[in-house]
């Protein structure tokens, strides 16, 4: 495979992705002079490419602070370096567009939520330019090993991490053709680092949710993929977050109650409920 080389700012800008709102924003920061803190996390996202260190340390000092922009920044003055080592893993271009298009849909979600150029999720990609995380088809899989102890799965194990970016549906035909590609992809372009078993945290897999659904509705089918493992844990913003796009627990009553899964999120707090974050696995079709 040809390996990409440098790439101009606007070529960057369309392979994240970046929709027409953020675009001007995007090109100002790729296109200014970088500042000795846009180079610090470059050194920092360079030295963990191809890491399993997952860690993610506060770069800012009293001094010399680190902000939010210097990290969307440099993340994309990485998009070059992501792409070459994506070169060297024989992984196909389609599937390098589709997982680097999550920075402009954070991007966008970001707008969404705070009516601002930015990115307060951040964090998350750094998994993507570290080479950790793909999109194949409509789900993403995060290559790692777990610090929680996970039922058949053995210290120091690698599992894939099975996450759903806002990007559509979730039929059960779309959901197992995703899960489909998830081993083949990995045992081809990772083979020292063998899956068997991918695991989900969320909360569409906590226990009241499963509850309260149609049995024959997506979310439900999905859920039922996994096989749950652990106690529940307290997560009561995660449900608003991603059902509304919000991160405020006030004026939940001006919130739309269209879709059924919006109102057992609304019902649920109404009633004095607390919305759970559930865990669960499922083995891997080879």
């Amino acid at each position: 495979m040809t390996l990409r080389t440098a790439m101009s700012p606007e070529q960057t800008v369309d392979y994240l992705n970046i929709a027409a709102e953020d675009r001007a924003d995007a090109l100002a920061l790729l296109s200014a002079a970088p500042t000795p803190a846009v180079a610090r996390v470059v050194a920092y996202l360079d030295s963990r490419l191809g890491s399993a260190d997952d860690s993610i340390p506060d770069l800012s000092t009293p001094d010399f602070p680190v902000t939010e922009a210097d990290w969307l920044t440099a993340m994309m003055h990485c998009v070059p370096t992501i792409l070459r080592w994506h070169g060297e893993r024989n992984i196909p271009d389609a599937i390098s567009r589709a997982t680097l298009a999550d920075f402009g849909r954070n991007l966008a979600i970001n707008r969404r939520v705070h009516g601002r150029f930015g990115m307060d999720t951040y964090k998350w990609l750094t998994h993507t330019f570290a080479g950790r995380l793909f999109q194949l088809g409509r789900l993403q899989f995060l290559i790692h090993q777990p610090k929680a102890t996970i039922p058949g799965v053995a210290t120091g194990e690698w599992i894939l991490g099975l996450h759903i970016p806002e990007a559509g549906g979730l039929s059960p035909e779309t959901v197992g053709a995703s899960i489909a590609l998830a081993a083949p992809f990995f045992a081809t372009h990772f083979p020292e680092s063998p899956v068997r078993i991918a695991n989900c945290e969320s909360w569409l897999l906590g226990p009241y949710l499963s509850e309260h659904l149609d049995p024959a509705s997506n979310i439900a089918a999905f859920a039922a993929r996994f096989t749950p493992y652990g106690e529940p844990l307290p997560q009561p913003t995660d449900a608003v977050y991603f059902t509304f796009r919000t991160r405020s627990m006030e004026n939940l009553a001006t919130l739309p109650r269209t879709t059924a899964l919006q109102k057992i999120v609304l019902d649920r707090i109404s009633a004095g409920g607390a919305w759970q974050l559930g865990f669960g696995s499922l083995i891997l079709p080879q």
